[in-house]
């Protein structure tokens, strides 16, 4: 927009000087200007205004087209939420499917063999029980849920989230070094997982809670580079902000 409007203005300019010298230059006729000159003067003065006109056309058009886009990108954004969110609920869904399965499969089994074997829940109730309990305060219980629902279901839809309660539960505990561990498994484990920012984090956290004041700076810093626009960045500038610059 700026250059557009430098450009506007550059030959307006140049449009007054030519009418200012056509002005001029009538009073004095044949002594300063021949008819020729008068004609060519009147051409560059066309000429500019074409150009004028059609700067002024594509600087309007650009404008349309900007407010174009963003109205665009808005409806994107929200669409693309919207399909990430079916995804993990589609994603949840299969995994009951897949649970369902295996359950009717061991029902057969137990008719064949006349043998009662125990059925697990389903992933999303086992998931839920399992938050049930952390969200109460229940860390053993919790503990013990996401331990049983990755053991049954380390690939699924919610593995890394349980993952990362799993650390949540120990780091409520003040179980600093177990925490590290469960969180540092979310990245080795699930590294695509949304959850890598804050199990980074809280790694970074649990290093100042261990005395590792050193390692915890630099895990910021990864955290600041690596994730720039999240929230978790924002805690990590600030814990640098305050951190000595040797890390003690």
């Amino acid at each position: 927009m700026i250059r557009f409007a430098f450009k506007h203005d550059g030959i307006q300019n140049r449009i007054l000087v030519l009418s200012l010298c056509g002005a001029l230059l009538l009073p004095l006729g044949g002594c300063l200007a021949t008819s020729q000159e008068m004609i060519d003067l009147r051409d560059d003065m066309h000429e500019l205004q074409v150009k004028l006109n059609e700067v002024q056309r594509n600087q309007a058009d650009l404008s349309a087209k900007m407010d174009n886009l963003s109205n665009q990108l808005g409806p994107l954004s929200a669409q693309l939420m919207d399909t990430q969110n079916r995804m993990s609920i589609l994603g949840q869904r299969l995994d009951d499917v897949e649970s369902n399965m295996s359950q009717r499969m061991n029902r057969f089994s137990e008719e064949l063999s006349g043998t009662a074997l125990k059925v697990p829940p389903p992933p999303s109730e086992m998931y839920r029980l399992a938050y049930s309990d952390f969200s109460s305060g229940k860390y053993d219980l919790a503990v013990v849920g996401f331990k049983t629902y990755l053991e049954k279901y380390p690939s699924s839809e919610l593995a890394s989230q349980a993952q990362y309660y799993l650390g949540e539960c120990y780091y409520s505990q003040s179980s600093w070094q177990s925490a590290y561990d469960q969180f540092d498994t979310v990245e080795k484990y699930y590294p695509k997982s949304d959850s890598v920012p804050a199990a980074r984090l809280k790694k970074a956290l649990c290093l100042e809670l261990l005395g590792k004041a050193k390692d915890a700076r630099e895990l910021f810093e990864t955290i600041v580079k690596d994730f720039p626009s999240s929230a978790e960045a924002v805690t990590a500038r600030d814990k640098l902000s305050t951190a000595s610059p040797d890390g003690k």
